[in-house]
């Protein structure tokens, strides 16, 4: 007599790019759509004469990216050195923008640490 697959974990042990889980992978492009929501969203907000704060947008980063990396840690994926060391350089620009330098704006460096760890997610698969 054959055996019935459970569908539910043959579809949870199927790997999809670079033998990654779905769900892993799942989790690494939800990274990258937060960290191009939160641009586009500061950015329209900016635009409405609202506001915001010049730290926001590296401190934003920086949560999205070490939080994901906390969840991908947690769930015993791999989180690639991209992830920490864009999170931190992230969170040292808004650190650097509230205490030391206040009126400078690291629009441009979190756009390209955004676009980099994207980019980089994309060439080598991991995020």
């Amino acid at each position: 007599m054959a055996k019935r697959r459970n569908y539910r974990n043959s579809r949870a042990n199927t790997t999809s790019y670079r033998g990654k889980s779905g769900a892993e992978a799942r989790a690494e492009r939800l990274t990258w759509f937060f960290l191009v929501l939160i641009f586009a969203v500061l950015q329209l907000l900016n635009q409405n004469s609202i506001g915001i704060q010049n730290w926001l947008i590296p401190m934003s980063g920086a949560i999205v990216l070490i939080g994901s990396g906390l969840y991908q840690y947690s769930n015993h994926w791999r989180v690639s050195p991209v992830t920490w060391l864009a999170g931190a350089l992230l969170f040292f620009l808004a650190m650097l923008n509230l205490y030391f330098i206040p009126g400078r704006s690291f629009l441009g460096e979190s756009l390209i640490v955004f676009a980099a760890v994207i980019l980089i997610g994309l060439l080598t698969g991991e995020t």
